[in-house]
């Protein structure tokens, strides 16, 4: 039948140090393309509504793209939508340097696209063939930390370096330090895996949703997601609103989220995924809820930092070790295509559901509601995910094996 990967994970310490270098820049180039392209859309002349739009193109141009270059790493190996995907974050920058317009920039964010759409699912998928099989939630857990930190590191950054030397010096210094990344990718160590014997794409990704736990996981995520949407675009508005700014909010979301990937990857590995999995879920409708609470107060404000932290971090990093887990190593990275592309199409759906709850309802009220709603979700998805996996013999939870 299908033949699985190469059972040696103890020889790919160096792989999974460039794969970590490359997931480093590929997420500093995304998340301050997201914060700081909005502003490079005014000093081109467009106003508000096509800053969004150019994000919005981006997230939307990478959930499409990735139903072909997710399960190309599945069919063709992992290095080549890896290299693909750094190659691209290398030089959007200098694409963004060379757009004149608003139209020129949107069609340097799908370009850009290409990168979200190749590198993400196949990065965590090598991460988990070079991991033990009983340290697999570690092993994710210090790739989310490395992505995590990237929220800390790369703004501040990109600010500093837009005021010394403007954007387009900001995109070519950018470029120039991500392109370190790329021989490293060319050239690294990577488990051999066998193509899978039925390749076609929507193939693999029916294999894929017809388990239902993975479809449980998969909404947890999605959840996961609208309300961490919903937190990082209204909360400086929120904030703000009482006289407090969204920065240290987020800075102690961030730094907690550090520490928590860590701590829960291990922990699933030793109590299970399920275990740990919904109670960090639950921790950011726990966020959600401290923030309907009136004027803010400074202790209240950042227990929410932290349980928000807590719940995003720690939640999707053990969400993605549960996915390895509960599929064939032959569908690693269609599964992880279908949770990158989860992400990108609620981080877009979660801030306009919110803001249309927001026009109905006020701040306060729909922080309260959505939390609420969000927590009654978390404990209904547990429930189900529990009684799948008891259901479930051990030959029957992960598909595409035979």
């Amino acid at each position: 039948m299908i033949a699985g990967m190469s059972s040696d994970t103890g020889g790919y310490r160096v792989t999974l140090a460039l794969v970590f270098f490359a997931g480093f820049c590929v997420f500093v180039t995304l998340f301050t393309s997201v914060t700081y392209l909005p502003l490079y859309v005014r000093e081109l002349g467009g106003g508000p509504a096509l800053a969004g739009l150019q994000n919005t193109v981006f997230f939307f141009s990478g959930v499409l793209l990735r139903f072909y270059l997710g399960p190309l790493a599945d069919r063709h190996g992992r290095r080549t939508p890896l290299l693909i995907g750094t190659a691209v974050s290398a030089t959007a920058p200098l694409a963004f340097a060379a757009a004149g317009s608003i139209p020129m920039l949107l069609l340097a964010r799908v370009y850009h696209a290409i990168a979200l759409g190749a590198f993400l699912s196949a990065a965590s998928s090598l991460v988990a063939d070079c991991a033990p099989t009983a340290k697999r939630g570690v092993y994710i857990g210090a790739y989310r930390f490395i992505v995590t930190s990237t929220i800390l590191v790369g703004p501040p950054i990109a600010e500093y370096s837009i005021g010394a030397i403007g954007f387009r010096g900001w995109f070519f210094a950018s470029s120039a330090v991500h392109a370190l990344a790329i021989p490293g990718i060319a050239l690294m160590r990577v488990p051999r895996l066998e193509k899978l014997l039925q390749s076609d794409i929507r193939g693999g990704f029916m294999r894929v949703l017809r388990t239902p736990a993975v479809t449980g996981v998969l909404s947890g995520i999605a959840l996961l997601t609208l309300v961490y949407s919903a937190i990082l675009t209204y909360l400086p508005l929120s904030a703000e609103s009482v006289g407090r700014t969204a920065g240290p909010y987020f800075v102690v979301f961030g730094s907690v989220g550090l520490v928590a990937n860590l701590v829960a990857g291990g922990l699933s590995d030793r109590l299970g995924r399920r275990q740990v999995a919904w109670p960090a879920v639950l921790a950011l409708p726990a966020a959600m809820l401290l923030l309907a609470i009136d004027g803010h107060p400074l202790p209240v404000f950042f227990a929410s930092a932290a349980l928000g932290g807590i719940g995003f971090s720690a939640g999707l990093a053990v969400a993605v070790a549960w996915l390895v887990d509960l599929v064939s190593d032959q569908l690693k990275a269609t599964t992880l295509a279908l949770q990158e592309s989860t992400i990108d199409t609620f981080m877009a759906v979660g801030a306009l559901v919110f803001g249309a709850l927001v026009e109905q309802l006020g701040m306060a009220n729909s922080f309260l509601y959505f939390g609420a709603a969000a927590a009654a979700v978390t404990l209904v998805l547990a429930h189900r995910t529990a009684r799948v996996e008891d259901r479930l013999q051990p030959s029957d939870s992960r598909v595409g094996s035979s």
